[in-house]
């Protein structure tokens, strides 16, 4: 067989290997030493640096130190702030270096990241598009303005665009928003990233995922629901019924972290016996300022509000040994297994980060507990 028929049939083979082992990303494994997970960045490029230093992640220059620990950021990562683009390059770099060290860096996909690259940017920050902004940004403007007009008066040619009319779309549409919509496609250079990763994944016996495992979900498997949301961001929903915008889905729901624990204690033990794990890590739901802990510790919420939007609340779960801890303001928590110590728990971080009111409100609920239905220990998200 002729040599350059050979070297064709090789690059096409590896081509179908690569395509297939991108299709089926993995999501599981076992036997990790350390894990460190972090909550929602929202953006917010200092606060994110300084808790990855806190958790003993990155040095003074933003390199990996994380030896061989595996590091899950639970999801949105975009929106409500500036910082994106610097978050999302330092991600990269983090993955680059985890895995030369031994370790791993798991991004996770959030409800956040699956509305910018559906083009839901209700929640994108003036400081995203600037970012992005290019040389071109003028042009690009330009060029998708006339096309807009174009389609506008074939449906009306009775349509006249004029000064008043630009004025509004280009404050709808600013300077970088051609760009950001190209590096948020799917094949874009943070899209096509995005769509890399998983949406839920278990390390040992621990399921990490943003939202939450839903009644209408429990029964598909992690690898099923990870591809299924890939098919969606891609665009290839089919007959399928969708995952990623529907609030049942696992980027939405919030059950788990906002639920009545009487209610939803059977749904928990049933996701916890379906995917064999332990505990469920989830970020979506801040409120208290804190990692907060449901169901006796086998439900933790990590969405403490690290961005500036959310009050800046730096925390960061670390699992060690079997042993889960809070790592917050320089002291490190152990994360209570039943609600005997769930007070003691909440006083101990009020000791060391007292400014913290609804994490005080909540203190005094617990201690003074009202006939009224209690105040939920979190805060859903408005981005519905």
């Amino acid at each position: 067989m002729h040599r350059k028929y050979l070297t064709a049939l090789f690059a096409v083979y590896l081509l179908l290997f690569f395509v297939q082992s991108a299709s089926a990303a993995q999501d599981q494994w076992q036997g990790v030493s350390r894990i460190v997970a972090v909550g929602d960045i929202h953006g917010d490029y200092d606060r994110f640096k300084e808790v990855l230093t806190r958790a003993g992640l990155i040095n003074a220059r933003g390199n990996w130190i994380g030896a061989e620990t595996h590091f899950v950021q639970v999801g949105d990562l975009p929106d409500r702030g500036p910082d994106t683009d610097k978050i999302i390059e330092h991600m990269q770099r983090l993955e680059r270096q985890a895995i030369r060290a031994g370790g791993r860096v798991h991004a996770l996909i959030g409800n956040h990241e699956a509305m910018n690259v559906l083009g839901d940017l209700r929640y994108v920050h003036p400081g995203e598009y600037e970012a992005l902004k290019s040389r071109q940004a003028s042009r690009l403007r330009n060029n998708l303005y006339d096309r807009h007009v174009e389609l506008v008066t074939a449906a009306n040619p009775e349509f006249v665009a004029d000064a008043a009319y630009r004025t509004q779309f280009d404050a709808l549409y600013p300077l970088g928003y051609v760009e950001h919509r190209l590096a948020w496609g799917q094949q874009g250079e943070i899209g096509a990233w995005v769509m890399e990763h998983n949406a839920i994944i278990k390390i040992n016996r621990t399921l990490f995922l943003h939202g939450g495992i839903s009644p209408e979900v429990l029964g598909r498997s992690i690898t099923e629901i990870n591809e299924q949301i890939r098919l969606e961001l891609q665009g290839n929903l089919g007959d399928e019924v969708g995952l990623i915008e529907t609030e049942s889905g696992p980027l939405w729901y919030r059950g788990l972290a906002a639920g009545d624990e009487a209610l939803e204690r059977a749904h928990v033990e049933a996701v916890l016996d379906f995917y064999q794990v332990d505990q469920i890590v989830l970020g979506h739901t801040p409120g208290l300022g804190t990692i907060v802990p449901r169901f006796d510790g086998k439900v933790v919420v990590i969405d403490t509000g690290i961005s500036g939007y959310y009050g800046g609340h730096l925390a960061s779960l670390l699992i060690e040994s079997g042993q889960s801890y809070t790592v917050q303001a320089g002291q490190r928590l152990a994360i209570p297994e039943n609600r005997q110590d769930l007070l003691a728990y909440f006083k101990s971080v009020l000791e060391f980060k007292p400014d913290m009111p609804a994490l005080q409100q909540h203190v005094r609920n617990i201690e003074s507990p009202k006939p009224s239905p209690a105040t939920p220990a979190v805060i859903p998200d408005p981005a519905f």
